[in-house]
């Protein structure tokens, strides 16, 4: 029986809840056997008994609060935080006993076991009963390791202590305590007891015996798991150990930390100075560059900051041959294979670059580093490294061609934001003045930098600029990158394009009419630098522009800085009177699109259903909505999804915890037929949808949906409305966020939506009892798959219902805006008030994006108060 029965058995004579709790359980054959934490064995005893029930999900037993409060009584009774006295002279206490000692074991702290190992007398057998205990309570403990909670910790520490001390073979005493199951990174591996562990074997073993224990944990895989226990055993006795691999291992296991970032460093448990280490001289040697940066020692992805300070700590406090090492680095390197290379060379690269070669010692790997550039991460490659090795070999005319069309193909077939671009975009730099950079690869970076900030061309950007100050750029490639970027918020770029523009219009002065316009945009700059010097370009120039371009400029000046108003007025004149916007809306052209009526016929499977005043009442929950088409399509276009926003100068991109959203989709509300609607849409302006998407991993987004409480209600969404008579100007994606493929979204038709066949509307109207079973089922399919086949949509609409996948959520949804304790009455009132806004398909992430808002919030055009809901 375990520690926790055998207590309890104490009280089956008495009477109360106790003694009944104690007569129920020795009366059940099922009573939990040995266990680690007994608390957990009881309590799914507890639940899986035949007397126990569950009642709306709480679970209902006789003695469950019997159970809680004797399992707390008895862990106040049997852990002892005192320790016991030290063993006597000769001889051990009466109170040192077999029995005494399995006691403390189960029950008592770490101290008094340690205590009680030093000061009892144990023959083989009584070490053999010790050791089969404490490995039932190990392996029982196998899954509470994965918590860090206080009690399971000192339990574990208990057994393993005991184990390692009556373990009388060296051999076995090292691999009871690496066993799979308690080793490793984990919170309560053996190198996070490692001092305890110390002061046992000092404590209870000759010194011949911590000696063999030394040399047996020191010679197999087990020493890179116990490098902690045999750095501090060798400290203090004074024994050495020949270095092997696995020592090496487990010493970047200890000073750098198994596992992520965040965890502290093994070497906290015991000390983590290096210069105190007596293995680290001996095991030095035997690292290979690898050791500091493989995935396994350091968690995934780059190393770990802590494997870079290991390394500079060692170098610095020369207890590592720098030029010994850097020759390892530099041989890995050469080695390295393309087919390979991305496993390793960001690794060493970032190695390298924390070595700081010298110009000498970089000229043996200058060739092997500029071959990397575009396979390796931006952040494991050194910009300065990376422009020394291309400068090198450019010099010595030993760069090959294949290399400076692999860093375009890279930058071209980068989807993702965190790729070589950068890397590719410093080695392109480096080659400007030169010829190895064709024609073509120019126009292909060109054309990359004015698609759109899908990735992040920034660094290739400033490559180009530099290949223009070169004279590689021609005046249209020139206009075509500042027409895309000169307001992008890097004010290195504005102003280099700004100087190019200005070269263009003293060369070729009839460009003014291209490149003024160009400048004027720059006014929305968020430098005033930036601004300052378009205008002053402006200003210069602004003689040989015609009358539009004077005025396009006049009216784009009310966005500088207000310091910068009144000269630009000087310069311009007054601007023409606000609210004309300076360009045309993107969309298609209003009132011209006239939908077909909507054919009700499709409604005929529900219909049949219904009895004649039940159709009347059904037909009254009918609304209008306005179906979109995505793509090609003969509608008008009303919006887009996807694509970048046009924002005014003082709207800052919508950000969620510090992070930007996505711009999902943007309509036009001039263009849609409002009057046709039943919700109160805006008469102009743009409704901008945001939502949040990882930019690590595309396509994955937090979870939306309102029966997940552990967001708040909207998190990661956003919705802009701004007015027409607001001037706004296409932003720039910040710097890593992903923009979606920018797609025309266009008018169908407003076409007539039902109810869901779980919405309440259904039942208030009387008309859910004939639609239920099998053939309601199958008229709601019917009419669905009528609608889309004939009218098209993908699940794009604004107003009605909203065609869920999952059902209807006003009522969720209600019921979270009122909280737990609103009424039934109250959460259908609130319910009522709610209406769909629009709902678009959300491919990248194969969802229904839903947003719904009060109808009252949409008359006052509060659009912070909509909430989205996604459906999959």
């Amino acid at each position: 029986m375990s520690g926790f029965g055998q207590w309890l058995a104490r009280f089956i004579d008495d009477e109360g809840a106790l003694g009944d709790f104690a007569r129920y359980a020795a009366a059940d054959p099922n009573l939990p056997p040995h266990t680690s934490d007994e608390n957990t064995a009881y309590y799914k005893w507890l639940i899986w008994h035949p007397d126990t029930v569950v009642v709306d999900e709480e679970i209902l037993h006789p003695h469950l609060s019997t159970f809680w409060s004797a399992w707390k009584r008895y862990q106040h009774e049997m852990v002892d935080d005192t320790p016991p006295p030290g063993p006597a002279a000769s001889g051990a206490p009466a109170e040192h006993t077999y029995d005494a000692l399995l006691a403390a074991m189960e029950g008592g702290t770490q101290e008094s076991v340690a205590a009680q190992l030093s000061g009892t007398a144990l023959d083989a057998e009584q070490r053999r009963a010790l050791i089969s205990r404490a490995t039932e309570v190990r392996l029982a403990m196998e899954l509470d390791l994965l918590f860090s909670r206080e009690d399971h910790c000192a339990r574990y520490v208990r057994m393993t202590t005991v184990g390692f001390v009556c373990h009388t073979d060296a051999d076995a005493a090292a691999d009871w305590l690496v066993r799979p199951a308690f080793a490793g990174s984990g919170p309560r591996g053996p190198e996070k007891m490692a001092a305890h562990l110390a002061d046992a074997a000092g404590a209870c073993w000759e010194p011949e015996r911590i000696a063999d224990f030394i040399r047996a944990a020191a010679t197999g895989p087990r020493a890179r798991a116990l490098y902690p226990l045999l750095m501090l055993l060798c400290r203090r006795t004074g024994a050495t150990v020949e270095p092997t691999s696995h020592l090496a291992a487990g010493c970047v296991d200890f000073y750098v930390g198994a596992g992520y970032e965040e965890l502290p460093p093994h070497g906290l448990a015991v000390a983590a100075d290096p210069r105190e280490d007596p293995l680290l001289p001996r095991v030095l040697p035997e690292f290979h560059p690898s050791d500091y940066v493989v995935y396994g020692p350091l968690g995934d992805g780059p190393p770990s900051a802590r494997g870079r300070r290991f390394v500079r700590l060692v170098l610095e406090n020369g207890l590592l041959d720098r030029e010994l090492f850097l020759r390892k680095v530099i041989q890995s390197l050469q080695q390295v294979t393309e087919e390979e290379v991305w496993a390793p060379a960001g690794d060493l690269a970032t190695v390298l670059k924390d070595l700081e070669p010298t110009e000498e010692e970089f000229a043996a790997c200058h060739e092997s580093y500029a071959r990397l550039v575009s396979v390796t991460e931006p952040g494991d490659m050194s910009d300065t490294l990376t422009a020394r090795a291309v400068g090198t070999l450019l010099r010595q005319e030993r760069l090959p061609a294949h290399l400076v069309d692999q860093w375009v193909q890279a930058i071209l077939q980068n989807d993702h934001w965190s790729g070589p671009s950068r890397n590719c975009a410093v080695a392109i730099g480096e080659i400007s003045g030169s010829d190895l950079l064709s024609d073509d690869h120019i126009a292909d970076l060109v054309h990359f930098v004015t698609v759109s900030r899908l990735s992040v061309p920034l660094h290739v950007m400033r490559a180009l600029t530099r290949l223009a100050e070169h004279g590689r750029l021609t005046t249209d490639q020139i206009i075509a990158c500042a027409r895309e970027t000169l307001t992008w918020p890097e004010e290195d770029i504005a102003t280099a394009l700004i100087t190019l523009l200005g070269r263009v219009l003293d060369g070729e002065p009839h460009h003014a009419d291209t490149v003024l316009p160009l400048l004027a945009g720059a006014f929305w700059h968020p430098s005033s630098h930036v601004q300052e010097q378009a205008l002053t370009l402006a200003g210069e120039h602004r003689a040989r522009a015609e009358e539009n371009t004077r005025a396009l400029l006049a009216t784009e000046a009310r966005q500088l800085d207000p310091d910068l108003r009144s000269h630009a007025q000087d310069m311009f004149g007054a601007a023409p009177p606000p609210g004309e916007k300076a360009e045309p809306s993107t969309a298609g052209e209003p009132g011209m699109h006239v939908t077909p009526p909507f054919d009700m016929s499709v409604f005929d499977p529900v219909l049949r259903l219904l009895p004649g005043e039940a159709k009347d009442r059904w037909l009254s929950l009918l609304r209008p909505s306005i179906g979109l088409d995505l793509g090609d399509g003969e509608g008008p276009v009303v919006g887009h999804l996807g694509g970048l926003p046009e924002l005014p100068k003082d709207t800052p991109w919508p950000l969620w915890q510090d992070r930007p959203l996505a711009l999902m989709a943007s309509l036009d509300c001039a263009l849609l037929p409002r009057d046709e609607s039943d919700i109160p849409l805006p008469e102009d302006g743009t409704l901008l949808f945001f939502r949040f998407e990882s930019e690590e991993d595309p396509g994955e987004f937090i979870n939306f949906y309102i029966g997940d409480e552990d967001f708040e209600l909207g998190a990661g969404t956003k919705l802009l409305y701004i007015p027409a008579s607001v001037p706004t100007r296409r932003r720039p994606a910040p710097e890593g966020r992903q923009v979606f493929e920018r797609l025309p979204l266009r008018l169908n038709r407003v076409m007539l939506s039902m109810p869901d066949s779980g919405d309440r509307r259904l039942r208030d109207a009387d008309v859910d009892v004939p639609l239920k079973g099998d053939a309601g089922a199958k008229a709601f399919d019917a009419v669905g798959d009528l609608v889309h086949g004939l009218y098209g949509g993908h699940f794009m609409q604004i107003g009605g219902y909203a065609d869920g996948y999952e059902g209807p959520e006003e009522d969720v949804l209600a019921r979270r805006l009122l909280g737990p304790e609103a009424t039934e009455e109250a959460v259908r009132r609130e319910a009522s008030t709610l209406v769909l806004l629009a709902c678009f398909e959300d491919d990248p992430a194969a969802n229904i994006l839903y947003w719904l808002i009060r109808r009252e919030d949409l008359a006052a055009r509060r659009f912070d108060k909509v909430i989205p809901v996604a459906q999959s």
